[in-house]
């Protein structure tokens, strides 16, 4: 029998297909063999052959060196893969025919390739996902995947997962498996999906998704706290009573806290509101609104401060501030750019903002200084201390402004090398220098770029610190100030890898956090803000809130004790024309971007007064205290919006208020206040009431409280002729030093104590110091140092600054004591 060829096709599928060729010995047996066909088919790889030639449709194919010999009665089988019709004929032999053509099988479909899920808890992760055929595939293949969201999202609930796999032929099952974020919210079953698309080699089963579920193994909250408000009662006084009120006052530092006049713990919640320091010399905006319509929405959003950036050249410039339609703002007609900046102070003062004075950057432009530095571009360091002093002895006595933010980003200055680029010595010399016209003032100190070696946002490297504090001659008064961006503006390096996320507030604590959780001083973040289009930005923003609200390491649980403020802030920007980050409002500078401002609300605070709703009396009249309660303390924040609301009595009978109330962990009381106008006229009670609203945190109770206004008048008794009055002799004018003491403000535990010390002359004074004999302590002071202090009391004498008083002169400090503060228990001694 004399050897044979035959051709099988053992599998095929859409476009391509595998080729069998058997050689049969025969009698004599093979030694060398060469093969050739005629096909329209292309061969795109073989295995046991090689190809000879291929002309047209005529293949011809011979052995390998190894393979050459087939033994009589033997046989052996080589293949190819092929694309197109898999038919061939004239299959010949070592040159002699064989057979017919043989005809192709029918293709046989490729595998369908699928995709299950499982579920897992979201502490257990992660959640896998099964990729798998219906049957084994004899070529390769490959599919690529992807997560999508569900009820769960992604940077919160899970990390993304895509990509492409490659199956081997035979292979049928591989799994992809999405890491779970934890967290100790209580939300429920969440879900998300993987999904499978463009195959090769095989199609699509069941639309190739499918979805995985995370269950929730956190346990429920607490049963939120109830809230509820009390009612009120009180005369409404006569004019002319005695009745100060609470003054606004300036603001110092304890420990890691900024505190005001009363010792009581505040914090700056503020927005950026740039322009000043740009070529319009004029806070942008103007050209759309009116800056009292502007300012009172940031009032309305919650804000209570302003970070005003300004430039030297402002300082300087004649020329005339423009972008400005003075038809909205026709107040600032004529006005230098200085002269806008006091009208905006002004203003803010009227509706109770604050103000912090920026200086950005030296020529008038956009952006921070070009060289990094706080002088250069025609404005030197002397300048640059000058201009400081200016401003504070501009503002001083205005509690408006809260002080100084002494250069916006000095990112290419040193820290504490003693060089001309010692960004820690040269704030020292320009916050002294502003202290010395006005040691009223806070004084911030931002960061630089890099130290040693470490490098962060501009402005927001306070390393340093710990190696080189800052420090000023008036106690109390310093304030690191940081900034801090996200992913969209840069791609940091600290924003990639695997478990950023959680390696976030271990950057803030490096690069300034430190400073606030050890306790060396307040942290101010002068900057931050995103436009919120970045996924990343969201994982940021979220860790940064929480950082923010005393959250120290954003796992859901304060760090801070009750009674303590967390880092104080201001939002860049009020703008939308930030390239970078937009603004708080929308293009048409008006709409308020609320899936910003939901983020900021729960880190708002009241800058009104303590109790809130202004805290005074108002005209010779009384003030209705409301009692606003939890029923027990709230582990999370609570907020609560008020209002009054007219009723019998209108705003010719009280003050209204407005504004927000602030609940941190462990406190369960606030009080707000109402004032009250007096008046002389007989009429009966009247009646309005304290509306609560946007409760966020607790459940209502009661929330309105209702306040009675009681007349105390009486109708006036007949006219009686007066006795002749006898006005004994004026006493002889005093001469020398003497004082007086005043309660100026007082609390439970607690007092604020003023004294005034004047000379009479004639002669001028050059030093003083008293005896201040009381049993109360002094826990700070201001405008004075203590010399000694013993059982009876303590000696008190004056600064460096305030010793010298001309005839009629005078001098006055300030401090804060335990007790009631009381006159009777005073006396004061001059030595």
């Amino acid at each position: 029998m004399p050897a044979t060829l035959t051709y099988a096709v053992p599998q095929s599928w859409g476009g391509g297909f595998l080729g069998d060729l058997t050689l049969n010995g025969g009698d004599a047996g093979l030694n060398g063999w060469m093969v050739a066909f005629d096909a329209g088919f292309a061969i795109t790889n073989i295995w046991g052959a090689e190809i000879v030639s291929h002309v047209g449709t005529h293949y011809v194919l011979r052995n390998l060196g190894w393979n050459a010999v087939v033994p009589p009665g033997g046989s052996f089988s080589f293949g190819f893969q092929g694309s197109g019709d898999s038919a061939a004929s004239g299959l010949a032999l070592n040159g002699a025919a064989q057979g017919g053509t043989t005809p192709p099988p029918e293709p046989e479909p490729p595998p369908a390739i699928g995709v299950s899920a499982g579920s897992a808890a979201e502490a257990e992760g992660p959640l896998h996902f099964t990729i798998s055929f219906d049957k084994p595939s004899a070529i390769p293949v490959t599919v690529s995947y992807a997560t999508a969201d569900g009820t769960a999202l992604a940077g919160l609930d899970y990390r993304t997962a895509g990509g492409s796999l490659t199956f081997a032929p035979g292979e049928t099952r591989k799994t992809v498996s999405v890491t779970l974020l934890n967290d100790a919210a209580h939300e429920g079953t969440e879900s998300l999906s993987l999904l499978l698309a463009n195959p090769s080699g095989a199609t699509l089963a069941g639309g190739g998704v499918a979805t995985g579920t995370i269950r929730d193994d956190d346990p429920p909250p607490a049963p939120l706290p109830v809230l509820s408000v009390s009612d009120a009662a009180g005369l409404e006084g006569t004019p002319d009573a005695a009745s100060d009120g609470v003054a606004a006052g300036f603001f110092s530092t304890r420990g890691n806290q900024i505190v005001d006049a009363a010792g009581q713990a505040v914090k700056i919640a503020g927005v950026n509101w740039f322009g000043l320091e740009s070529s319009n010399l004029a806070p942008h905006g103007l050209w759309a609104r009116g800056y009292k319509e502007m300012m009172d929405q940031m009032k309305a959003e919650g804000f209570n401060a302003i970070r005003l950036p300004f430039s030297s050249e402002l300082l300087h410039t004649t020329q005339v501030p423009n972008g400005i339609d003075f038809s909205k703002n026709p107040e600032l007609a004529g006005l230098s750019g200085l002269e806008v900046m006091d009208r905006i102070i002004d203003y803010a003062g009227e509706i109770g903002l604050r103000i912090i004075l920026d200086h950005h950057r030296g020529s008038a432009g956009a952006g921070a200084s070009d060289n990094g530095l706080w002088y250069g571009g025609g404005h030197s360091e002397a300048q640059w201390i000058a201009d400081w002093a200016m401003l504070a002895a501009r503002y001083a006595g205005d509690a408006t402004v809260i002080g100084a933010d002494l250069h916006n980003e000095p990112y290419n200055g040193s820290w504490g090398d003693n060089s001309a680029t010692d960004w820690a010595a040269a704030a020292e010399r320009a916050g002294n220098a502003a202290l010395s016209a006005n040691p009223d003032w806070l004084i911030f100190v931002e960061g630089i770029g890099t130290y040693q070696g470490n490098s962060y946002w501009w402005g927001g490297n306070l390393m340093g610190v710990r190696d080189r504090p800052v420090q000023l001659d008036v106690a109390n008064k310093l304030v690191y100030s940081a900034h801090d961006y996200p992913n969209s503006i840069y791609g940091q390096s600290w924003f990639s890898g695997g478990g950023w996320e959680g390696q976030l507030t271990a950057k803030f604590d490096q690069m300034w956090g430190y400073i606030y959780k050890e306790g060396i001083a307040p942290v101010f973040l002068g900057e931050f803000g995103s436009k919120l289009s970045d996924p990343k930005d969201l994982v940021w923003l979220e860790k940064l809130t929480a950082y923010l609200s005393g959250d120290l390491d954003a796992d859901g649980a304060h760090d801070i004790p009750a009674g303590a403020e967390g880092v104080s802030w201001t939002w860049w920007s009020w703008n939308p024309n930030s390239g970078d980050t937009g603004g708080i409002l929308a293009d048409d500078w008006s709409t308020v971007i609320g899936a910003k401002t939901a983020w900021l609300d729960p880190l708002m605070f009241d800058l009104d007064g303590e109790p809130a709703g202004g805290g005074s009396a108002g005209p010779g009249g009384q003030a209705l205290h409301f009692a606003v309660q939890l029923s027990a303390a709230a582990s999370r924040d609570v907020w609560v919006d008020f209002a009054t609301i007219a009723g019998s009595a209108d705003a010719s009978d009280f003050t209204p208020v407005a504004g927000t109330l602030h609940f941190a962990p462990g406190e369960t009381s606030k009080t707000v206040a109402v004032a009250l106008t007096a008046d002389v006229r007989v009429e009966p009670d009247e009646q309005f009431t304290l509306q609560l609203s946007n409760l966020r945190g607790a459940a209502p109770a009661q929330l309105a409280g209702a306040g009675t206004i009681r007349n105390d008048d009486a109708a006036a008794p007949p006219l009686v002729e007066a006795p002749p009055v006898v006005v004994p002799p004026e006493p002889p004018a005093p001469s020398g030093l003497d004082g007086r003491y005043s309660v100026a403000n007082a609390w439970g535990g607690g007092f604020q104590g003023s004294v005034a010390v004047q000379n009479h002359g004639p002669v001028p004074v050059n030093g003083w110091s008293l005896r201040l004999d009381m049993p109360f302590e002094i826990t700070q002071i201001w405008n004075a140092e203590i010399v000694s202090h013993d059982a009876a009391g303590y000696l008190i004498r004056n600064l460096a600054w305030n010793g010298t008083l001309a005839d009629e002169q005078s001098a006055s400090f300030g401090f804060i004591g335990t007790g009631s503060g009381s006159a009777a228990q005073v006396d004061l001694v001059f030595g």
